[in-house]
This record gives C-alpha cells, sequence and structure tokens, in this order.
C-alpha cells in the first residue's frame, strides 16, 4: 500500500510541473519530460533557448514538495547556430 501512495504523490508532482511548466508561457514543454522521486525532480528533453533551462528548473523547485532538480534540458540553439554559421561561410565563400 505504500508504494501505491508514493507512486500517487509522485505522479501528483509530475503533474504539478508540467502544468506549471505549460503555463507559465516562459518554457517551451512541448519536449521536456518530468519525473519525480520522493522530493526530487528530474527535467528531461529539449528546448529553443538555453535560458528556458534555468527557468525550467526555478519553476520545478517552485512545486510544493520539490526540494532539488536534476535538470537534464538541453538547448537546441546550437543546432540552429551552427547551421546559421555554415550557411554564413558557404555564402562567404562563394561571394570571394
Amino acid at each position: 500500500m505504500e508504494n501505491t501512495e508514493a507512486w500517487k504523490e509522485s505522479a501528483r508532482k509530475e503533474d504539478a510541473i508540467a502544468t506549471e511548466l505549460a503555463a507559465s508561457g516562459l518554457v517551451d514543454a512541448t519536449e521536456v519530460q518530468v519525473a519525480v522521486d520522493g522530493d526530487e525532480a528530474r527535467l528531461m528533453g529539449d528546448v529553443y533557448l538555453r535560458e528556458e533551462i534555468t527557468t525550467a528548473g526555478n519553476i520545478a523547485l517552485g512545486v510544493e514538495g520539490i526540494n532539488r532538480v536534476r535538470n537534464a534540458v538541453k538547448p537546441r540553439e546550437r543546432l540552429i547556430q551552427s547551421k546559421g554559421k555554415e550557411a554564413d561561410a558557404r555564402a562567404q565563400t562563394r561571394t570571394l
């Protein structure tokens, strides 16, 4: 019975974090997954901007019962920047 209660509490916290992330308007949480074990939340997935990583962690910490966050969210901006730099380099090569 105790495991069932712990599972329900973890599920409640996961839902609360996911809801807060989505409602904040500060994080594109469509690719962010949340897992909770006791008072620790683990965030995984991708966001577009590096700033969203910190914001997501702070939002998770703001949920009642969460005292620690392991934030494994990664930014996608590197992919966007690297493609842009490659395109810029190719454009410069053609114009020289």
